[in-house]
C-alpha cells in the first residue's frame, strides 16, 4: 500500500487489504461478507478518550450485531501494544473488547483510508468507514483527537441506512424521532410534472417536494429500542 492511491468514497467498493489484527490476520472486506462492518481507527491505545470509547463499543457490540453489524478499530500501535490495552480494560474496568483491531505500525492502511491528517502526522484521528453487506462504502465520518464519538449516532445511521436500501425512502434528521414527521420516511420527490401534480393526493405532506409515509413499526421500534427511545 502506498499513499498514491485514491481514498475510497461513498458508493465505491471498500478496498482489499489483509490486516493483522488481535484476531489474526483479516482479509478486508472478506472477512465480513455478508454482513455489515464499521472500521474505526483511534489515536492510540492507552489514551483516555480512546479507553472510553472502547469501552462504549464494547458494551453496545450486541446492539450492532442486531443490526447484522461488526467493528473492527485500528490505530498504528504494534499488536503487542493492542492486545496488552485490552487485557487492561478488562482487568481493571471489568470490560471484554469482543472486536479485532487491526495493528498498523507503518501507517500503510492509515494512510490509505485517509486517517492521518494535520492534526498529528504521527497518529490517526477518529475515522469511521461503514461499509455494506455487499462491501460498499456506505458512509465516512472524521472526529478530531480530543473528542469521543456518540455510539448512538453510530448505530442510528446504520438502522437508518438499512431502511433506506430495504424501503427506497430519504430519512429525516434525527430519525427515528424528527420534529417535521417523527418516526415517517420521506418519499423521493417525483421529477414530472405530473408527478408534482399528483403526490400530494398520493401522500401526506407540505409540499409536492416533502412527502412522506410511515415506516413498518418492526422497524420504527428496533430502531427506538437499540437507541433506548421510549417506544
Amino acid at each position: 500500500m502506498s499513499s498514491e492511491y485514491k481514498l475510497p468514497l461513498i458508493g465505491e467498493k471498500f478496498p482489499e487489504m489483509e490486516v493483522e489484527t488481535t484476531h489474526g490476520k483479516i482479509k478486508l472486506p472478506d472477512q465480513f461478507k455478508g454482513k455489515w462492518f464499521m472500521l474505526f481507527s483511534h489515536p492510540g491505545d492507552f489514551t483516555p478518550v480512546c479507553t472510553t470509547e472502547f469501552v462504549s463499543f464494547s458494551k453496545r457490540y450486541d446492539d450492532f450485531r442486531k443490526l447484522n453489524t461488526e467493528l473492527i478499530g485500528l490505530s498504528v500501535d504494534s499488536v503487542i501494544s493492542h492486545v496488552e490495552w485490552v487485557r487492561w480494560i478488562e482487568d481493571n474496568l471489568k470490560v471484554k473488547v469482543p472486536f479485532p483491531i487491526i495493528a498498523d505500525p507503518m501507517g500503510n492502511v492509515a494512510r490509505r483510508l485517509g486517517m492521518i491528517h494535520a492534526e498529528s502526522s504521527t497518529s490517526t484521528v477518529r475515522a469511521v468507514f461503514i461499509v455494506d453487506d455487499k462491501g460498499i462504502v456506505r458512509l465516512i465520518l472524521y472526529y478530531p483527537l480530543e473528542i469521543g464519538r456518540s455510539v448512538n449516532e453510530l448505530l442510528r445511521v446504520i438502522k437508518a441506512l438499512q431502511v433506506v436500501d430495504k424501503y427506497g425512502v430519504a430519512l429525516p434528521a434525527n430519525w427515528p424521532e424528527n420534529e417535521v414527521i417523527g418516526d415517517n420516511a420521506i418519499n423521493p420527490p417525483p421529477h414530472t410534472v405530473d408527478g408534482a401534480a399528483t403526490r400530494l393526493k398520493e401522500y401526506k405532506g407540505y409540499a409536492w417536494w416533502l412527502t412522506y409515509r410511515e415506516v413498518p413499526r418492526t422497524d420504527v421500534e428496533e430502531a427506538k429500542s437499540i437507541l433506548k427511545i421510549k417506544v
